[in-house]
């Protein structure tokens, strides 16, 4: 699917769940690149962005927010849409994250670098979202 098809259907689903940053604060920032078919390429067919804008919305834009992001998430286009397949809860999502991260295949791969010292995660509340989601 071309990069505007991709960017809406991701759009229905991570901006309308919230609960996957459950438990962390206002300005929780994740910067994604999404590549056709190995993390490793070197130009992604889509990047954004998803942050907490308040307690009770999540926003994806194209648009650099002007927050810090917290995680730098990278994704083969087939590895993002299995994880949203079915709009699945956060508790789901993050289980098939765990399995793709665990088993890689071609073309159904992902990876992630922390982008912030610890402590200044645990401030923004990743310490209790490490330990719901099993990370």
């Amino acid at each position: 699917m071309d990069s505007k098809e991709l960017y809406q259907t991701l759009e229905a689903y991570f901006p309308n769940n919230l609960d996957l940053m459950r438990h962390l604060k206002v300005n929780a920032c994740w910067e994604y690149f999404i590549t056709e078919k190995s993390t490793k390429e070197e130009t992604p067919k889509l990047h954004y962005f998803l942050y907490k804008k308040d307690d009770n919305t999540l926003e994806m834009t194209r648009d650099n927010p002007g927050i810090e992001p917290d995680l730098l998430l990278y994704f083969t286009e087939g590895a993002i849409l299995q994880l949203i397949k079915g709009h699945p809860d956060a508790d789901e999502y993050y289980l098939r994250y765990r399995e793709v991260m665990d088993n890689p295949k071609p073309g159904v791969e992902l990876d992630n670098k922390i982008d912030k010292a610890r402590l200044k995660l645990w401030s923004l509340g990743y310490k209790n979202w490490q330990k719901d989601f099993k990370f």
